[in-house]
């Protein structure tokens, strides 16, 4: 069986160069402000969950 590999913009091939590097740097703020959001939200939805399934 052959293993198959695929390309991600995290295995970037010019890992030298600034570009490349300061759009991965921007990639992984922008997963951080990502999560932090939906962590954010996370007891807001919790609780009006519980409260429309009756259970506050």
């Amino acid at each position: 069986m052959q293993e198959v590999k695929m390309e991600t913009s995290n295995a970037i091939a010019h890992a030298d160069c600034p570009q490349c590097a300061a759009a991965q740097l921007e990639a992984a703020e922008n997963h951080e402000t990502g999560l932090s959001f939906l962590l954010a939200l996370l007891p807001i939805i919790t609780l009006t969950f519980f409260g429309q399934v009756g259970l506050l």
